[in-house]
């Protein structure tokens, strides 16, 4: 099996981030996608190979995965796509990458642990800024406490703007309704009526309940069987413009992304009522996604994983945050 990476919708707005931020980083990689136009042109752009096809086409799939270690899917909904290709992959004992923030599929990764395990792969939805920052703050705190409990993350993005595909992706989760972790068992929830307070680092900032794919990545890393996930402005970032959604732009400008700044906070609560909290800030999120993916992806293809479904922090610990510029602080 070659030591190669296969970028699956690598001509999106992410995509796109992630195979420029690979090939800066000399790492040997394939792009692919649905669009053979767009496919075959980013391939001659930056001289590498080209797989076109469709997921559900589970020949092709088994066929590209046959010449690659590793696939780092950024094709959304991933909803639509990521079953397929964890299918693929564990028949044909490849390890699986996503950046996906959506709950389901990390409940679907999840529950495909003991097959990666067997098959020798591993399954790790989530390598961008949802949830790389997250996991790892939430795996921070849950140290510093005694017997941790009970544990809520934060999201803050500061002059950040979605992707149209990160905003289409946001609206179907917000359709799903919104649910928590109770006794290590993920539950529907609703608002509740006093609204989550989280310290981003400028004192308590209100926020709205959220479904992320944390409520299984942070049980994974922190073992805490009461968690939820709010973030801070969710509703307003995800407005449409008028004229829907293929009126929204691809993607941010340059500019946005100089401005974006990007907060992960997490409390946690130890069995003796100890209360810890800590809060890491980063770059832009495409940026980081860009950054991060690639670097857990390089330490997949030499050899540095490990098996089953991982979340960031359980596989790489606390310290993958900061290896790509996160900054912790303790509040």
């Amino acid at each position: 099996m070659a030591e190669k990476l296969l970028i699956y919708g690598a001509t999106g707005y992410t995509g796109n981030m992630l195979v420029r931020r690979a090939a800066e980083c000399g790492v040997d990689f394939v792009v692919g996608g649905r669009e053979a136009r767009k496919v075959t042109a980013l391939a001659d752009e930056l001289g590498v190979d080209a797989v076109v096809l469709e997921v559900s086409d589970t020949e092709a799939l088994h066929t590209a995965l046959g010449g690659v270690s590793c696939v780092l899917n950024v094709a959304g909904p991933f909803s639509a796509t990521a079953a397929p290709v964890i299918d693929a992959c564990l028949a044909t004992a490849t390890h699986y990458l996503d950046t996906t923030g959506e709950l389901d599929v990390f409940a679907l990764a999840h529950s495909r642990h003991e097959e990666a395990l067997v098959a020798g792969v591993m399954l790790m939805p989530g390598v961008g800024w949802d949830v790389v920052p997250s996991d790892c703050i939430a795996l921070r705190v849950a140290t510093r406490v005694r017997d941790p409990q009970r544990l809520r993350i934060g999201l803050l993005h500061l002059g950040g703007v979605p992707s149209r595909g990160t905003l289409r992706t946001g609206l179907a989760v917000m359709e799903h309704g919104l649910f928590v972790r109770r006794s290590g068992e993920i539950v529907r929830t609703e608002q509740p009526t006093e609204p989550p307070m989280m310290d981003f680092g400028r004192g308590p900032t209100r926020c709205s309940i959220v479904s992320m794919g944390d409520l299984v990545t942070a049980f994974r890393s922190t073992g805490i069987g009461e968690i939820e996930v709010c973030s801070a402005g969710t509703r307003s970032a995800l407005q449409l413009p008028e004229g829907g959604l293929d009126a929204f732009p691809e993607g941010p400008t340059r500019a946005q992304l100089d401005a974006w700044r990007a907060f992960a906070a997490a409390e946690v609560e130890g069995a003796d009522g100890e209360i810890a909290r800590s809060v890491v800030e980063t770059i832009s999120g495409y940026e980081y996604t860009a950054q991060v993916g690639i670097l857990i992806a390089q330490r997949v293809l030499a050899g540095h994983f490990v098996a089953g479904f991982q979340s960031p922090a359980s596989a790489y610990g606390v310290e993958l945050v900061t290896d790509v510029g996160g900054r912790i602080t303790d509040l």
